[in-house]
């Protein structure tokens, strides 16, 4: 595995758990989620750059949906979910 896929694919789950956490309302990040975010899709498109896996092309647009999701609606964990599948399917691919 590519270390830039490692390392976006750890801080996704970073941000993915950070999210719940904020969710489930057993912490307030507030900010602290929101520039996570902005670092999970930098690395996310640095990742696709450097290894060229298509798979990330899902985990790019669900990032890139995610401002027109609003927190505690289905959509926002369902955009989560997929652009992790993305991830997986490239570290599987």
């Amino acid at each position: 595995m590519s270390p830039f896929l490692a390392v976006g694919l750890g801080l996704y789950i970073l941000n993915l758990l950070v999210g719940l956490a904020a969710q489930l309302r057993l912490a307030h990040f507030g900010i602290w989620h929101h520039a996570l975010y902005l670092v999970v899709s930098a690395s996310a498109v640095l990742a696709l750059a450097l290894t060229h896996d298509g798979w990330l092309l899902l985990t790019i647009a669900c990032l890139a949906l995610f401002p027109k999701a609003r927190p505690r609606t289905w959509l926002h964990p369902t955009l989560g979910v997929v652009g992790l599948m993305g991830y997986l399917m490239s570290v599987g691919g």
